[in-house]
This record gives structure tokens, sequence and C-alpha cells, in this order.
């Protein structure tokens, strides 16, 4: 480099660096919300889908499908807060789905740190009956469909919903739900594993609104 060059170079340099110090200042990516799941309501029939540590499981399948769009970042990890929300969602079971205030549970996010909430409503459970082989080596067999639809409320007073369906094949005396050590294994069942599905299909379509 001539010192012709180098005297360029370093000009250059001088302007380049206050620019760049100031982009750094001034251009920060924006901060994601952060969200947590706090209302479970069972509108079917099926007494189990209103036991209490099936309704908290569902509530954080749908908090990680949720934080995995990118769209959201987890509550704070806090026991006061983690049990707060255990609390909300014991008492959504114990709600019409349609008495839930959705500016109320904004509210409620609010104190939690959260600037966007979700609650997961299990629209349908559907169970058809069959029986496969003959005689004494015959089995019954279950059909199962299961529909859940997310809502997301967020401080633009926006409330949006979207809807899911998995569906699975059981025998007729299974549990619907795996659950050890106060924990859901929902991938240990077929009913688990397709309402995996259906609130996977779920937040897919609401992420698609969210979207457009």
């Amino acid at each position: 480099m001539t010192q012709s060059s180098a005297k360029n170079f370093y000009s250059l340099l001088f302007i380049l660096l206050p620019l760049t110090f100031f982009w750094a200042e001034t251009v920060q990516p924006t901060e994601l919300p952060r969200l947590a799941v706090i209302g479970v309501t069972n509108a079917t029939a099926e007494k189990e889908l209103s036991n209490l540590l099936i309704a908290q499981g569902i509530a954080q399948l749908a908090a990680q499908e949720l934080y995995d769009t990118g769209f959201f970042v987890p509550v704070e990890d806090n026991p006061e807060i983690t049990a707060r929300i255990n609390e909300l969602v014991s008492l959504s079971l114990h709600t019409d789905a349609e008495e839930l205030d959705p500016d109320r549970l904004f509210s409620t996010g609010r104190e939690l740190g959260c600037k966007s909430v979700a609650t997961v409503k299990i629209t349908q459970l559907r169970k058809s009956r069959s029986r496969v082989g003959f005689g004494p080596f015959s089995s019954a067999k279950v059909k199962v469909k299961i529909e859940v639809e997310v809502s997301l409320k967020n401080d633009e007073s926006l409330l949006i919903s979207a809807r899911g369906t998995g569906s699975g094949t059981t025998r007729s005396k299974s549990f619907l739900f795996l659950v050890r050590k106060d924990k859901v294994n929902f991938d240990k069942t077929s009913v688990g594993r397709a309402t995996q599905e259906a609130v996977r299909e779920a937040v897919l379509n609401l992420t698609s609104i969210l979207k457009e």
C-alpha cells in the first residue's frame, strides 16, 4: 500500500467508524413479546380432558409450539409466576370458555410480565369403535379425533384464534393419556400424540394469520 493509499484508507476509516458505532447503538433487534398460556377449557363431554395435569400439559404443549414459531419468548422462569400460571389454568378448567374475558386475561398477563397471552379450548373429541378379527381373536379398536382451538391476545387489542385437529387409533380399554410422576407423556399414547398434532396444527394456522 502506497503512502497516498494508506492516507486515503485511514481517512475513510475515520469517517466510517463513527457511523458504525451510531448504527450499532440505534439499530437494535426488536424485542420479542413474552407470552404465557394461561387458560385451558374443555368443551367436550370427556371428563379426562378436565384433569388438571392434562390441562397443564396441554398448556405447556401450546406454549412450546408458540415459542418455536419465533414470534414469542417464554415468560420469566420464576417459581411464583409458574405457580400463578398453573393456578390460572386450574381456574379456567372450571369456567365456560365463552365466559373467559380476553381483556381480563390480558390484564392478568401484564401482571406476569407478558405482552401476549394465549388460551386453549378443546372443542371436540370424537370416538368411533370397531372390531378387528373374528371370534376369540377379535379386539376392539377406537378411532379418536381431537380438535383444539388456540386463541391469542396481545397489546394491540387483537384477539385471533385458529383450530387444529389430530387423530389416532387406540384400544378400547386403553388410557387416553399416560401420566407418570405428575407429568403427562403425550408421546406414549395414540390420543396423546393426536393432541400434540392438533395443538401443532392450530399454532401453525395461528402463525399464518400473524404473518398476514
